[in-house]
This record gives C-alpha cells, structure tokens and sequence, in this order.
C-alpha cells in the first residue's frame, strides 16, 4: 500500500511544498513566504493554503513543514494549527513542524551533524546520535542573521552611505555630473541604486526605513556576490565577513558536540562565493562540509522516519 507524506520548507522568501509517495517526490508547489515573522498570519495563512491546494494530496496525508521561527512547543503548534486551517485538514491528519535546519540536515541525507541555514536568515543547529543538540544564531533580524542575505544587504547599502560621506558625493552643492561618474566606477554603489531604485546614495535612507522587506534586501546578496566574483574590493569584503560571520555559527555548534560532525550547509548563499568560503574555513578546521545542491524539503521523508513517535 503506497503512503503518502507533504513535505513544506517554509522560507523567509518562498514556501516550497512536494507530495511524496513512497518517498518519491510526485508533485510540487512553490508561493510566498509562509512564515509568519516575515508576512504576518493572512499572508502565510494564503501562501500555506495556495501550496496546499496545488499539491492536492489525498485525505489524511500526514503533512511535515519545516521553518524559521520553531523555536519552542507553542512555536510548533501555532505553525501546525495555521497549516491545518489553511488547508482545511481534517483533525485527525497528523501535521508537525520543526525549524528547518532539520530538513537541510535530513536533505543532506543525515540523522545527525551539524546543519547551516545561510538565506534570507541564518542559524546553525546540530544534533548528535544521543539526541543532543546545539544551536547557535537564528534570532531573527533584529537580534541577529549576521553573514545572512539580509545581512549583506543591508551592510551593502551602510557601505554605499558610509563611501558617499567620505567622497562628499552627496553634498550639497556637490557637481553631479562627477559624482554620476565617480558611482559609474563605483560598481557596489550602482548596483545598490539600482536595486533600489533610487538616484542617490542619500536616498536610500528613506528607501530602507520606508520599506525594510527583509526579502527585498537580501536580494542584493547575489549582485555583491557576483561583484565579488569580479574582483571588487567592497564587495570581496562584505563577502569574506559575512562567510566568516557564517562559520563561527557552526564552530560554536561543534564546539557544544561530544565529537565530530558532519556539516550540511542550505539556503540561498550556498551557491555562492559566500557558500564556498564558509566551507572553505570550516575545512580548515577539520570539519567535512556538503553545499546542498537540492532542495531542503526533499530531506522530509528521511526526517520523517527518524523522528516518528
């Protein structure tokens, strides 16, 4: 008899959802962010329930979802409770949800390591085969998320102003026709423009405050990787602090372990230079690294079986 499993990575910038059957992946649905901190309740409440009604799963289908966020018991049931609604779930179909370093390790095809979300947010978390575990980070923006996308961002856009007062760019009174070419050499400076969509460095002050969508700035993380790519100095910079940022959360981690292991790094900075410096450094400190190269919410079937009852 075939069985049925839901599996829901819950993102700071999307909501990924697969049907399994028999742990083969048979349909998927991608919306919005779903987390609750990021979109507030009627936002996830809509995403969950679009991916829900895509997957189109039979009646009872156990549902797993992973997200930022589960950090205690009520966390978990306030999720399941919203999941359940949304997808007008019957109250016997068993749904639970974890943070979601759980199925970036899982993805990673382990039970026990160490597993690094490096996206829109960033947290370390680990378990050993005792059940031991350890996290570090994951506070949220506010708190924390340092070496994340958001992070990049947002110290991307500091760097723009901070350059802008020490060239005098944006004084008053200042020839814009030199400060137009002094930013055409600038590239990190053009590119933070651009992505915001204004024509001064001073503008983005009140384009950040005004509009502080966390997914909106962690999108400039690719254009800074790519120019570190490229060679630019700032960008080389943001870029090796925010790798460095990233591998102190997992250092911490195995430091709390009883012995070594293995490291699974996820999100959207693993791709990246950023995601190679990270593995680069932790190899320098004897630790075995994976970049996921799929998707998290692939992991669900495997966690589910470790964790059931």
């Amino acid at each position: 008899m075939s069985t049925h499993l839901v599996g829901l990575d819950i993102g700071g910038s999307h909501t990924r959802g697969v049907l399994f059957r028999d742990d083969t992946p048979v349909r998927g649905a991608r919306s919005g962010s779903a987390n609750v901190q990021n979109v507030g309740t009627a936002a996830a409440e809509s995403a969950l329930e679009s991916v829900l009604a895509e997957l189109h799963a039979p009646s009872g289908t156990p549902v797993l979802a992973g997200a930022g966020g589960v950090d205690t018991a009520h966390d978990a049931a306030r999720l399941a409770g919203l999941i359940r609604h949304a997808g007008r779930l019957e109250t016997s179909t068993p749904v639970r949800a974890v943070h979601d370093t759980r199925l970036i390790l899982a993805a990673g095809g382990h039970t026990a390591g160490i597993a690094l979300i490096a996206g829109t947010g960033s947290v370390a978390w680990g378990v050993d085969p005792s059940g031991h575990e350890v996290r570090c980070g994951g506070w949220g923006y506010l708190l924390g998320d340092e070496g994340s996308g958001w992070w990049i961002g947002r110290e991307a856009v500091r760097c723009v102003l901070r350059r802008s007062q020490h060239t005098g760019a944006t004084a008053p009174g200042c020839d814009r026709a030199a400060s137009s070419a002094r930013r055409e050499e600038d590239l990190l400076t053009r590119a933070v423009l651009e992505h915001a969509g204004v024509a001064e460095p001073t503008d983005l002050i009140g384009a950040f405050h005004e509009h502080p969508d966390r997914t909106h700035w962690a999108g400039l993380a690719r254009a800074v990787c790519d120019l570190a790519g490229r060679g630019d100095p700032a960008a080389r910079e943001l870029v090796s602090a925010s790798a460095r940022h990233l591998a102190d959360l997992v250092l911490t981690v195995a430091e709390g372990m009883n012995e070594p292991l293995p490291v699974v790094v996820g999100g959207g900075l693993t791709g990246t230079v950023v995601g190679r410096s990270v593995r680069e450094i932790l190899q320098e400190h004897g630790l075995s690294v994976t970049l996921l190269d799929r998707e998290p919410v692939l992991g669900a079937p495997l966690l589910a079986r470790s964790t059931a009852g």
